[in-house]
């Protein structure tokens, strides 16, 4: 480990740099940081957030909160869950090669910039229901794993439904251990799903796409499709 992560900080720490931050019109530096847990619910932020290769030992709670810069996440670990319900971000979210261990939760939530989660391995479910993504969704090559838990497995799920992407929407080579559901999706580019494998059910059940479908060497189980 990094000598710079080798200090633990905690939630006090976050606020005092992101007020720092805001005051300063600049990013919040909170990049290559051992984090403890993080409770940033209901707050407006008047800053970017910079947690580009940190290491969350818990979970990361954003629901409801506003984020008026990018939500930059590059290489991090989340040790928990990683929560964004009905959160705004104003810019880009990025977030290639992050690694989740319980679970991606943005339901009902507004990025008015891109999602970069390429390459990322996400343990446990991944929902953008509801949401409204007005840049482009790029997931290519993003591992979704089923979790075990000592009360069950969570399902390596992706659930897309009803949520707007106002760009395209790209799983190239995405591996799935369970299913991906896009119904009522509205797509207003193109959707590419070309060697993607994923172990149980693809639903397009009453979604939109306005481009072109790619699914060269797509692998599932079952396809259920109604337009």
């Amino acid at each position: 480990m990094q000598e710079s992560q080798q200090k633990v900080i905690f939630q006090k720490d976050i606020e005092s740099e992101i007020r720092a931050a805001e005051a300063d019109q600049r990013n919040a530096n909170l990049s290559n940081k051992t984090i403890r847990e993080i409770n940033l619910s209901e707050k407006e932020i008047n800053c970017g957030l910079d947690f580009r290769g940190s290491v969350f030992l818990g979970s990361a709670y954003l629901g409801k909160s506003t984020i008026k810069g990018d939500l930059i996440l590059d290489n991090a670990i989340i040790n928990n869950t990683f929560y964004l319900g009905e959160a705004k971000i104003l810019g880009n979210v990025s977030g290639p090669r992050i690694a989740v261990k319980n679970s991606f939760n943005m339901v009902n939530g507004l990025i008015e910039g891109d999602l970069n989660l390429e390459k990322t391995n996400i343990q446990g479910f991944f929902s953008l229901n509801k949401s409204n993504v007005k840049g482009s969704l790029n997931l290519k090559e993003i591992r979704v794993m089923n979790l075990e838990t000592p009360t069950g497995t969570v399902k390596g799920d992706v659930f897309l439904q009803r949520a707007t992407f106002e760009k395209y929407v790209d799983l190239e080579g995405a591996q799935i251990d369970g299913m991906i559901d896009f119904e009522k999706t509205n797509i207003w580019s193109f959707l590419n799903l070309s060697n993607a494998k994923i172990k149980e059910v693809l639903v397009l059940r009453e979604s939109y796409i306005k481009g072109d479908s790619l699914f060269e060497g797509l692998e599932c189980q079952k396809k259920i499709v109604s337009f």
